[in-house]
């Protein structure tokens, strides 16, 4: 949990000076891109953090109880939207600890972030409804190691096979 907070903290301190941009779609999809870019380039993902399958795409587990430790730890404030179309945005107190992320994390990270800031909570949120997020079931966790693959295509043999599949699992 530890370096996952950390990595909230970062992407949140990134955007101090522009804080209007960062609500919670694009946090949940910051940490999400960042975690998985890391995983496809690095073969290990920056956190250990768990996403789950929400409305709009992934969303870290543990997000709320970060901010919620971020916020009592007073390095963040969170502020509550004013108008029924605002978002929730976050501003950093102070800066994040400087051990918990290395250089390569923190670089990863803040590519990902510019580009999700280059773009509309909507069009970043579509962005992440990919295969793997189509598969999963609301709620259900989203392993990175379904990002390193690509969707094939379903053959006329890959039907016959899964049936079979089926068929034998439920004889047994």
């Amino acid at each position: 949990m530890r370096k996952f907070k950390a990595l909230v903290h970062f992407i949140i301190h990134q955007c101090r000076a522009r804080p209007s941009e960062l609500g919670a779609v694009r946090l949940n999809k910051a940490l999400w891109f960042s975690d998985v870019t890391a995983y496809r380039v690095d073969g290990k993902p920056i956190t250990t953090e768990k996403y789950v399958k929400r409305q709009f795409g992934p969303v870290p587990r543990r997000v709320l109880h970060a901010l919620e430790r971020l916020q009592m730890e007073s390095a963040i404030a969170i502020m509550e939207p004013e108008h029924e179309f605002d978002t929730r945005k976050y501003v950093s107190l102070k800066p994040p600890s400087s051990t918990l992320l290395n250089d390569r994390e923190k670089y990863i990270t803040s590519v990902v972030l510019e580009s999700v800031l280059g773009h509309t909570a909507n069009e970043i949120s579509e962005m992440s409804h990919d295969h793997i997020w189509e598969a999963a079931f609301e709620g259900e966790e989203i392993p990175l190691a379904a990002t390193l693959g690509s969707p094939g295509e379903i053959t006329s043999e890959s039907l016959v096979w899964a049936a079979e599949v089926v068929e034998n699992a439920a004889s047994t």
